[in-house]
């Protein structure tokens, strides 16, 4: 069966006995290293984010990343921040009117603790 937790319990070949299907995970024991070379070597074209220095793409904000990433693509992309705070704002309203106590009175306010978490 597949174990989709985490990659070190991951095989080159495996079975999954739900799906009846065998799959096969061709690079699973590559590093960032020889993904980069197979990217290099056969000019396959990617995202000059990555040559910007960043490792994660694709989720502006991400709580996965650190308070200083975040903050740095907020203002690289603020249209991001605006419909971030736009999004908690609703939220917080959502809350106030089902009568919820909270810490927030506005979506900057969330937005704030969300920086600071």
């Amino acid at each position: 069966m597949l174990n989709n937790d985490n990659e070190e319990s991951r095989k080159m070949v495996e079975q999954c006995y739900k799906l009846s299907k065998t799959v096969i995970n061709p690079i699973i024991d590559w590093d960032d290293g020889d993904v980069w070379e197979f990217i290099h070597e056969y000019e396959i074209p990617y995202c000059k984010l990555y040559d910007e220095g960043f490792k994660r793409l694709g989720c502006i904000g991400c709580p996965m990343t650190t308070k200083e990433k975040r903050q740095k693509e907020f203002d690289r992309w603020p249209k991001f921040k605006e419909m971030y705070i736009k999004a908690f704002e609703k939220s917080v309203n959502k809350m106030h009117e089902r009568g919820r106590t909270t810490d927030w009175e506005t979506g900057m306010d969330m937005f704030e603790w969300w920086m600071n978490r």
